[in-house]
């Protein structure tokens, strides 16, 4: 009987372990069958990257999505959709990832991202012939459009005091930018290009450099490892066999660089400069050698020579103006150092003559390569625009010069100051630039800068680069005193 019972039970574990494997192959199957296929979801509304067109998913970054697929033999299926409800989507389990999603702090804690997949340039959009908007600081107090949920939206909600105004139409944006109801957009420089060359939306343009500069990447929900190996294994192999390159290659054509109104309207104007000037030499010959012609032909001559008159003075303001911006820093909009050489050789001059004293002040920004370091070079940029408009405050008097000399050196030149008067004005320029607390935690302090003043009555024995020199030497001796001083050449 225990014998017969004994076997009895031995059957029935042999059942119920056949049983349990037969549960876990089956389950495992399932697993493998539904990796067979990622479901991708894409951005509708944003040509050329990714968008709708006509029910079909289009773009650069759909196109890179499956070749990844290919390349690690997964079909992978591709959708567009509303931007903020594809992000739920993928959050809820519809969908396996993301293309083209820029991480951000609140994005990573919600989604894992691929290796980088496109370079995205974040740039400001504004009406032609603005000049007060160039970075987000400017901003403050303005209307701004940007996509929901997209990344420009992310930064403009780092700053209260700006008025997001959501886009749900690039065409309607740009129109509603173009009439001033708005005062910027922020979206990816591609996408913004060619929206306006597509749509040839006048009275906009685009504003340089970009706001932010990074790279887009695949998006899967948080902790799905799997899913994020499989994509950065085929994107690995993409890049390797140089497939990526050759999608671009396809798309190269879209990317469309925005050229603006007043680039035609200056090439306009001297194409009918040169027009006009042709037609005059011509009648000019024409007249000499026939000089019996009628007065209906002396008449038209003179017309064509007001003309050119006109045209010529009108060709001779976009001169000066392309003269103007030449003499300017191209990143802080003070006067450049080449600027500085003209004034300084003018002032010494005229100091020379009236025997006035002429004083400078070198201006050097402390450890700033530490600060760029740091926090890279948009915000280094940032901080050379910021100082170099204290300095232009500053400066006030006819004559003054404020310029950037080079890097993170500035200079000032005063006419009939002396070094003590001088060195007052170098002492406010260090204090306002301290005021504005710009941190740097790599040196446990603020941004500060270290200034060297020097002053003289020039002389016909002098040479104009002795005052240079000097107020140089006086620059280094602030710097190897501990730096944030103002110390006065003797």
């Amino acid at each position: 009987m225990r014998s017969y019972t004994g076997k009895m039970m031995n059957i029935t574990a042999a059942v119920f372990i056949w049983f349990v494997s037969l549960l876990l192959f089956n389950a495992s199957a399932t697993a493998v069958d539904s990796r067979t296929t990622l479901v991708l979801l894409g951005n509708e509304a944003l040509p050329p990257i990714s968008y709708n067109d006509n029910g079909t998913p289009k773009g650069v970054a759909v196109d890179i999505a499956k070749a990844v697929g290919e390349k690690v033999n997964i079909n992978v299926k591709v959708s567009t959709a509303n931007w903020e409800k594809a992000q739920q989507m993928v959050q809820n389990g519809e969908a396996d990832g993301l293309i083209h999603i820029n991480p951000s702090p609140e994005r990573e804690k919600i989604f894992d991202f691929s290796a980088p997949l496109l370079k995205s340039e974040f740039s400001m959009f504004v009406r032609l012939g603005n000049t007060s908007l160039r970075d987000m600081e400017d901003l403050r107090g303005k209307i701004v459009g940007v996509e929901p949920c997209g990344y420009p939206s992310v930064l403009v909600q780092r700053y209260k005091d700006i008025t997001v105004r959501n886009i749900d139409s690039w065409e309607d944006s740009f129109k509603t930018l173009s009439n001033g109801e708005i005062d910027a957009i922020i979206v990816d420089r591609w996408i913004g290009e060619y929206e306006l060359a597509n749509t040839k939306i006048a009275n906009v343009k685009i504003v340089d450099p970009p706001i932010e500069t990074q790279h887009s990447r695949i998006a899967v929900r948080k902790g799905d490892t799997e899913t994020l190996a499989l994509i950065n294994s085929g994107l690995k192999k993409i890049n390797d066999d140089g497939t990526v390159d050759k999608i671009m290659e396809r798309w190269k054509g879209k990317r469309v660089i925005y050229v603006t109104e007043d680039y035609f309207h200056v090439f306009y104007l001297r194409a009918v400069s040169i027009f006009l000037l042709l037609a005059a030499l011509t009648a000019v010959y024409f007249v000499r050698k026939y000089q019996k012609l009628s007065k209906q032909l002396e008449a038209s001559v003179k017309e064509r020579t007001e003309e050119l008159h006109l045209a010529n003075e009108k060709l001779r303001a976009a001169n000066l103006k392309l003269e103007r911006i030449s003499m300017l820093d191209g990143l802080t909009s003070i006067e450049n150092r080449r600027t500085f050489d003209i004034e300084f050789y003018k002032a010494w001059r005229s100091s020379l003559k009236e025997k006035t004293p002429l004083a400078l002040i070198m201006i050097d920004i402390d450890r700033f390569k530490i600060f760029n370091d740091t926090y890279g070079h948009l915000s280094g940029d940032q901080t050379l625009i910021r100082i170099a408009r204290l300095i232009k405050d500053v400066i006030k008097r006819p004559g003054d010069l404020a310029a950037r000399y080079g890097g993170e050196e500035f200079v000032v030149m005063l006419m009939n100051t002396t070094a003590n008067e001088a060195a007052a004005v170098a002492e406010e320029i260090r204090t306002s630039v301290e005021a504005l607390r710009i941190e740097s935690r790599e040196i446990e302090n603020v941004v500060t800068v270290s200034l060297g003043v020097a002053s003289v009555v020039p002389d016909r024995e002098m040479d104009s680069v002795w005052l240079i020199d000097d107020a140089d030497r006086a620059l280094y001796k602030a710097k190897a005193a501990g730096r944030n001083k103002v110390v006065v050449w003797g």
